[in-house]
């Protein structure tokens, strides 16, 4: 029959066990605080545009950084044109620090080519949702 050693560990193995379980410990530690100070990629701003009043409409919607909504210099991004019917709604991102200008026919009814109404701006946020109407 096979004789089991049954001695307790002496005092340096205990302080090895513990010595471990500690740098273990602190090393977890090390990397959870690593993970959490890792840099989080910013999300683009959103806006979602509906028209909840209209039929069929033009819409031109810049996206930009610039004030002026007509400026395609610095700052500009890029230019949309797309028309939306009676009840659609249609998202917009843009890179952070850039808001979003629309404008639609002037007339909807009777939409004339190059004949806008005035340029309407959504400020955005990164990661954040902005609704608004035509």
């Amino acid at each position: 029959m096979p004789v089991t050693d049954m001695r307790q560990p002496t005092d340096a193995g205990r302080s090895n066990l513990s010595t471990t379980r500690i740098l273990l410990g602190l090393l977890a530690m090390a990397a959870l605080a690593d993970a959490s100070c890792a840099p989080q990629p910013v999300l683009p701003g959103r806006l979602q545009l509906s028209n909840p009043n209209f039929g069929l409409i033009n819409v031109e919607a810049v996206i930009t950084a610039s004030e002026d909504c007509g400026v395609r210099g610095l700052g500009y991004v890029s230019t949309l044109e797309f028309t939306m019917p009676n009840n659609a709604t249609k998202f917009i991102d843009a890179p952070p620090g850039a808001n979003v200008c629309w404008r639609s026919d002037r007339n909807p009814g009777r939409p004339a080519p190059g004949r806008w109404s005035r340029w309407n701006r959504a400020f955005l946020v990164p990661g954040k949702l902005v609704d608004a109407t035509l």
